[in-house]
């Protein structure tokens, strides 16, 4: 007690010490939060730049969008992977160079930027957005009149602000392009670089070689030591370097397989469909009501159908119908429902109301059918009205002409009124690109074709077949915990092992494994040897088990011992054969005696040059040549340790290397060649440079 009462002071003094300490503490954190979930938000670093989900995710979406419009709104889901690939791509380059364009003091101010929207030299992106799609031939008024109308045709203002968008990319992308330029314009060939060029392309060599093959010692002659591998490796250690983290997985794949009872059940249910088709009157209702696959319903001529539809409804009554049958894992019944004479090419006129002008509109429809009563009624003619209304300038010029055009070389809905109709029929069409009023002037090579309907029910498993799968899986999973390895838990269960090496963070699928994203993500979030639980990919059940982690750096000695095996074997095969081919070339009058002594064949090399270093049967072999064109004629080499063997060499003679004939036009093409690689070279420099932290695989 004593004891107590004497320091009672300090000790109340350190609990209030510790109780300020825990409050600061506790501040800090709170204050320190916000920092904290920013930093769960970062999908990467740039050259110093934080990189939110946020911005992140919105280019994505940009670029998602942009292929929504290429592809007609339906993009595969592969293609998110891409989308998300290219953002960052672009994000890395935006970033990077901004930082050198800024210290070049390099800019595109507002003339700059007019001049490449609606100037005389607009920009290729802009030439692409506005080429009219009949012609092919750019509209610099359709540039105005669309940024004219931006507000006005989307009062939402989405179109304003992605348009925005595009001008910051385009004014970037310029800056960027200016950069390069100035240090493409650096580039210079010297006369040493000429002379030397052309010297490897045309000084030609006439040779003798004999090749040992490596292949000629056999392996269980070789003896290789730990200790030449950790020498190898320290020595070649830049040859092991990697730029991303890695992953290897091995995993098993249990496929979810239909029982008798399913085949059973879609036989009755495609026999029951095929009944039900035959005595419907609504023939095209009750395809896209029933088809599991809604493709167009068009007529076909006899070479575009397939065999079986071919022999059994081209030639039979309307109404006929052929199945049911089964073709690529799906269950189908056809139905004849039309028969017609369509050509293979039309020629016809149109009159463009733009997506701009109304095009999409009711207007644009009421304006297209009332130029179509001008002329049904004789009051103008169809040529005039196209040279004042048409904006398509290219055929409006023309009186709306486009000449002769085939299948698929328009827009679905243009075609279809093309095809379809007969000669001089007025069809008034709206595509994506406003409302034609189109003109069918002419049709070749009109013969027959075929509508059929093909209603298809894709074969696919129960949901009783998919538990039994899923059973399945879960039963092996349990099992790895009973037996030893992963490799013994799949022998048991009679499975077979599968693969997959050098997966990367942002992968979008493991080959071979549709819809195997998650899987890619669970690996770069488990510790080596982990298993994962099962996994749902398409009609498969999949169970992983993750054998190596390699991070970005330098690749650990153990993942590739092997390869580095292979390597120094290889390194002391050619020291047995070079201390071989040595013995046989010291004192041999010729090539031919060292070929006896070693019982190999002379091989001549006829006009090889240093610039094509290729030897018939061996491929590549720069050593070889090295040493060929550095070497004087008549004299038999030293041993040469190539890619696939060890050699030795006379050279017959040199020719004399043909003089440069035009030294300004040869400097242009090196030089040209030079600036072409220097764009690549010059970003993948600076990207090197650049600090780059890469999150994007604990988002996606």
């Amino acid at each position: 007690m004593n004891f107590l009462r004497e320091r009672a002071g300090f000790i109340i003094i350190g609990f209030i010490g510790l109780a300020i300490v825990a409050f600061i503490v506790s501040d800090m954190f709170k204050a320190s939060s916000p920092f904290l979930q920013d930093s769960k938000s970062k999908v990467g670093v740039i050259a110093g730049e934080d990189i939110s989900y946020q911005d992140f995710n919105g280019k994505v979406e940009q670029n998602m969008d942009a292929m929504r419009q290429q592809m007609g709104g339906n993009v595969p889901p592969q293609m998110t992977g891409y989308a998300q690939e290219q953002a960052w791509n672009q994000l890395v380059q935006e970033i990077v160079f901004k930082k050198q364009t800024e210290k070049a003091g390099i800019e595109v101010g507002g003339e700059e930027l007019f001049d490449l929207i609606q100037g005389k030299n607009p920009d290729p992106q802009i030439r692409r957005m506005f080429t009219n799609p009949q012609t092919g031939e750019f509209d610099s008024k359709s540039v105005v009149t669309f940024l004219k109308g931006m507000e006005a045709n989307d009062p939402s203002g989405a179109t304003k602000k992605q348009w925005l968008e595009f001008e910051k990319n385009l004014a970037a992308n310029r800056s960027i392009q200016k950069y390069i330029n100035m240090v493409s314009g650096a580039m210079y060939a010297t006369s040493l670089e000429l002379n030397q060029l052309n010297t490897s392309n045309t000084k030609l060599a006439n040779a003798k070689i004999v090749m040992l093959p490596y292949s000629s010692v056999a392996d269980a002659e070789i003896k290789v030591e730990e200790s030449d591998i950790e020498k190898y490796y320290n020595d070649n250690k830049y040859k092991y370097k990697q730029k991303q983290d890695q992953r290897t997985i091995e995993y098993v794949v249990m496929d979810v397989v239909p029982s008798k009872e399913d085949s059973a059940a879609a036989q009755k249910d495609i026999q029951k469909i095929a009944e039900e088709f035959k005595a419907s009157t609504q023939d095209s209702l009750f395809f896209v009501a029933i088809a599991d696959t809604k493709a167009p319903l068009t007529f076909v001529k006899k070479a575009q159908l397939d065999a079986k539809l071919d022999t059994s409804l081209y030639n039979a009554p309307v109404g006929t119908v052929y199945g049911p049958y089964f073709e690529n894992g799906a269950y189908k019944v056809a139905k004849l429902l039309g028969v017609k004479n369509i050509a293979d090419s039309v020629k016809a006129r149109h009159i463009l109301i733009g997506a701009q002008k109304g095009g999409l509109t009711p207007v644009g429809l009421a304006k297209a059918d009332s130029l179509k009563k001008l002329i049904q009624t004789g009051k103008a003619s169809f040529a005039d009205l196209a040279k004042a209304n048409s904006d398509d300038p290219g055929s409006g010029a023309k009186g709306g002409e486009l000449g002769y055009f085939g299948r698929n070389m328009m827009v679905p809905q243009f075609e279809n009124a093309s095809f379809g109709g007969k000669v001089g029929d007025l069809v008034v069409v709206q595509t994506q690109y406003g409302v034609h009023l189109i003109e069918v002037q002419d049709q070749k090579n009109v013969s027959k074709a075929v509508k059929i309907a093909v209603v298809d029910r894709v074969f696919s498993p129960s949901q009783s077949s998919r538990q039994t799968a899923f059973a399945k899986a879960n039963n092996f999973v349990a099992g790895i915990k009973e037996a030893k390895s992963f490799t013994e838990a799949t022998e048991k269960a009679k499975l077979s092992k599968r693969i997959s090496d050098n997966l990367n963070a942002t992968g979008s699928e493991i080959p071979g494994l549709e819809s195997s994203r998650e899987i890619i993500r669970w690996t770069f979030s488990a510790e080596k040897n982990d298993v994962s639980n099962v996994f749902e990919t398409g009609e498969k059940y999949v169970v992983a088990h993750l054998i190596q982690i390699r991070d970005k750096g330098y690749v650990p000695l153990e993942y590739v011992k092997s390869e580095i095996e292979v390597a120094v074997k290889q390194e002391k095969k050619a020291e047995k054969l070079t201390a071989k081919v040595s013995a046989a070339a010291s004192g041999a009058s010729s090539i031919d005696a060292v070929a006896g002594k070693l019982g190999a064949a002379v091989q001549p090399l006829q006009g090889v040059s240093f610039g094509n270093p290729i030897v018939d049967g061996a491929g590549m072999e720069p050593k070889l040549f090295g040493s060929i064109f550095g070497s004087a004629a008549g004299k038999i080499s030293k041993a040469v340790a190539g890619e696939k063997g060890v050699y030795v060499f006379i050279v017959d003679n040199f020719t004399t290397p043909t003089p440069i004939s035009d030294v300004k036009s040869f400097r242009r093409s090196v030089e040209m060649m030079q600036k072409q690689s220097s764009a690549a070279g010059t970003f993948e420099a600076l990207q090197d440079k650049a600090k780059i932290v890469d999150n994007r695989g604990k988002f996606y």
